[in-house]
């Protein structure tokens, strides 16, 4: 079988693409071939090529559309941050190309119905969405453990976590996290994933200076969230900004069934690009507390964040739509996004 030839969208070393993708990518197992990369200048993606020891042979590109215009392509990954999602992907959608788009699809509601209806038109056949979470060892173990009954019916979930971003500084190369409209924000990256005052924030510039004149903070940096889900079972979730007290865990996930309660504990949010650190169930009839062991699964090999996003790759490979967030679920995901900003108006 020959490689699905990729070409990538923002690709720059110690870049969330470089970090996560590549060591896939570059793996003896891959099944895909990167074939081009385009970034903002052609000068930048051929240094990118060079930095990221990608053959020689990899075409640079500076303009999105040519990426759209190259037969050579199969996959379209699009790695760019959320505000240039819609631009960056658009072409290739019109030239019905299969594409993979990082999390969240647009900057908003709108732009995602709008990035689906296009595809829709050009009968794009693969629109996979980068919420890689759902591949993760922690959701697959405890898809075992409650399929087997083992807490009964669930009655409730409840978790408190930290997301590490929207805290009380921001690096300047994230600065438009804090700018609810460019579509990154606390509620749309690791509260989405895993599922706010407006005030001044200090930006920590790279050198670890502040700068003087801090941004408008409009992007929430506390969310809570309450409602049932379809099984019934009341869910709760409190995620703020910002790291966690100074020993505790940054994540504390708790599933109370009729027989008995699990509890995951982790370091952030981000389920899906760091390792939880424990599972442990509480069986009500004996008052024993038992380890839960994390299922293994392939790419275990690589760190977290890079075995999620291979796994998100393999289900490209193999036409597993079923596994796959496509553009219609992220839509679904977005309205839910635009709801809660909508019970929340801006002050």
């Amino acid at each position: 079988m020959n490689p699905i030839r990729i070409g990538i969208i923002g690709l720059s070393p110690g870049a969330w693409a470089a970090n996560a993708h590549l060591p896939y990518l570059q793996s003896p197992n891959s099944k895909f071939k990167i074939v081009a990369v385009c970034n903002s200048t052609v000068e930048s993606a051929a240094k990118s090529v060079r930095d990221l020891s990608l053959p020689g042979s990899v075409k640079t590109y500076g303009n999105v559309q040519e990426i759209a215009d190259d037969k050579d392509i199969d996959l379209v990954v699009c790695t760019t941050r959320v505000d240039r999602h819609y631009k960056s992907i658009l072409p290739s959608l019109k030239a019905s190309k299969d594409v993979f788009l990082e999390w969240p699809l647009g900057r908003n509601f709108g732009e995602a119905k709008e990035l689906l209806s296009i595809a829709q038109q050009h009968n794009v056949s693969i629109t996979a969405v980068g919420l890689q979470g759902r591949f993760d060892a922690t959701v697959e173990t405890l898809k075992d453990v409650l399929a087997e009954g083992r807490i009964g019916k669930v009655l409730s979930t409840t978790i408190t976590s930290q997301g590490v971003i929207a805290g009380q500084s921001e690096l300047e190369n994230q600065t438009y996290l804090v700018d609810r409209d460019s579509g990154g924000s606390l509620l749309s990256i690791p509260a989405s994933h895993l599922l706010d005052t407006v005030q001044q924030v200090k930006i920590i510039k790279a050198d670890g200076s502040i700068l003087e004149e801090a941004a408008k903070k409009t992007a929430p940096d506390h969310i809570i969230i309450q409602g049932m889900l379809e099984s019934g079972a009341v869910f709760s979730a409190t995620v703020r900004g910002g790291a966690p007290f100074k020993g505790s865990p940054g994540l504390v996930w708790s599933i109370y069934g009729e027989k008995g309660e699990i509890r995951i504990l982790g370091p952030s949010a981000f389920i899906e690009v760091v390792s939880t650190t424990s599972i442990e169930l509480h069986n009500f009839d004996t008052d024993v507390v038992e380890q839960i062991e994390l299922k293994r699964g392939a790419f275990d090999e690589f760190s977290p964040m890079t075995r999620n996003v291979a796994r998100v790759y393999e289900a490209i490979a193999a036409g597993d739509k079923s596994r796959l967030c496509d553009f219609e679920g992220a839509v679904k995901r977005h309205e839910f996004i635009e709801e809660v900003y909508n019970q929340n108006p801006r002050v």
